[in-house]
This record gives C-alpha cells, sequence and structure tokens, in this order.
C-alpha cells in the first residue's frame, strides 16, 4: 500500500480512499492511498505532494461481540459458554480492510445488527447491499443474521478477500460480491444500504440514491471523522433523509438514517 500526502487540500473529487491526518500545531495534510503507484503519480503531478510506503501490520487475533445478537472472531480461540449460541462470523485476517477491529466497522457492525433483527425486518428476508465492503465483513454478518447481502468494490483484491471469508463462513448462497463503481454503476433495490468509506465519496453517493429513499430504504454511513459528520448531516438532511442514530467511537461517526 502507497501513500500520497498533500500539504493543501485538492478542492477536486479523488477518487481514491483518502484521510485528513491533523496534528496539534500543525496544519492539516491530505493522504490518499492505493496499492498501485500509478494513479498518485498521476496525482501527485497535479498536486505535487510526497509518495511513501505504508507497512501494514498484521492484524492481532481479535473477538468482537455485538451484544448477544453476533460474534465475531479472526481464529479458532476458546468461545465462552454464554456466547456459543449467538451467531457467529470468522474474518481472516487477510489485507482488506475490515476484521471488525476498526470503530468504522465496529459501529457498523452495532446498527446493522439492530436493523435485522429489528420486529420490522423479521416479517421478510431483508436484501442488503454494502458498497465498499472491503473483506466482506458487513454483507456477511447480514448474510449470518439471515439476509441476503451484495457486497460491492472497486478494488478486485478486496472482492477476493470478501469470497475467501464467504467460502470461510459457507455463506455462498445468501452473498455476492462483484468489482463495481458505486458512483457509476446502477444500484440495485435493497432494504438497506451500507457505506463504510469516507466523507468525500459519501458526499457523492447521497444524491444517487434517491430511488432508495423513496422506496423506504435504510441506509447507514461509516468512515466519518469528527468534524466531517456535520456537512453528511446537512447534504442528507437537504435530500430528505432523517437522522434515526448517531454513533461515535473515538474520532470515528456512524449515522443512521431512515427515509
Amino acid at each position: 500500500m502507497y501513500a500520497l500526502e498533500l500539504n493543501r487540500l485538492p478542492s477536486s473529487f479523488i477518487n481514491l480512499p483518502s484521510a485528513v491526518i491533523e496534528t496539534i500545531g500543525q496544519a492539516p495534510k491530505l493522504q490518499i492511498y492505493s496499492p498501485h503507484l500509478r494513479p498518485l503519480r498521476l496525482l501527485q503531478k497535479l498536486h505535487r505532494g510526497r509518495i511513501r510506503k505504508l507497512i501494514l501490520r498484521t492484524s492481532s487475533p481479535f473477538q468482537l461481540r455485538i451484544g448477544k445478537r453476533l460474534l465475531v472472531t479472526s481464529d479458532n480461540r476458546n468461545i465462552p459458554a454464554i456466547y456459543r449460541s449467538v451467531p457467529r462470523l470468522k474474518i481472516r485476517a487477510g489485507p482488506a480492510f475490515g476484521t471488525g477491529e476498526h470503530a468504522t466497522t465496529h459501529l457498523c457492525l452495532r446498527y446493522l445488527t439492530k436493523f435485522l433483527t429489528s420486529p420490522r425486518s423479521s416479517r421478510t428476508t431483508p436484501k442488503v447491499l454494502d458498497l465498499g465492503c472491503g473483506s466482506g465483513i458487513l454483507a456477511l454478518a447480514c448474510a449470518r443474521l439471515g439476509a441476503h447481502a451484495e457486497g460491492w468494490d472497486n478494488d478486485s483484491s478486496a472482492i477476493q478477500e470478501a469470497q475467501r471469508n464467504r467460502q470461510l463462513n459457507r455463506l455462498a448462497p445468501r452473498t455476492h460480491f462483484r468489482v463495481a463503481d458505486a458512483l457509476r454503476s446502477a444500484l440495485p433495490p435493497a432494504h438497506l444500504i451500507l457505506a463504510n468509506l469516507y466523507d468525500s465519496l459519501l458526499l457523492h453517493l447521497l444524491p444517487r440514491l434517491e430511488k432508495h429513499r423513496k422506496a423506504g430504504t435504510g441506509l447507514i454511513l461509516s468512515g466519518i471523522l469528527s468534524g466531517q459528520e456535520k456537512q453528511i448531516l446537512r447534504t442528507a438532511h437537504k435530500l430528505g433523509w432523517k437522522l434515526q442514530h448517531r454513533g461515535r467511537l473515538g474520532r470515528w461517526f456512524c449515522l443512521q438514517f431512515c427515509a
């Protein structure tokens, strides 16, 4: 993985994962990420900046409990007796984003389990669309809870990892993963849309969801740093979405909307 670090925030939209890095006493910097050098070198010609290689740490074994609704684990460690009857999901420590350790994934899991275990969702088999699915953890969690889930990502290596996790959990009949761009491809109908992305991409995504809002689709947005949630809330409100829940873990926000 590589990162292009810019001292100035570009005004134009960049269709790559990015994050604003804030350090006390210093001006904020934008980091743009890609597993390949070529797209970063093209951006570097336009905006200058410095490219550096990121060293990704190996994920340590983890176990994440979402109340008594879901248990996410990365290994075969002993499960406490009280949780042995809880639906379980195993996510291997692979290269794609999303093991459950990160606050944004944790928040999404918290809200999607509430949505899918509500009396309203139990009346039918929910259809879930996970945009930017990474390792597939959110789509697979939905499938484990009884939904049919489709995961999209524009990174083919992430889709390969999601498919491996699907095999690991024997959830092939309930899940489908594909390489697709959420800003260009037509989005299928769904009862719930998950988008654990980043703020600029979420702002471009929201106007594309008008048909889903009118159809009563639920919406969970995450990957939002503290301070970024205000613009997303304003944009969603203007487009007619109603805020149901606002969750925060550390510097990260997760927002759940209804029509």
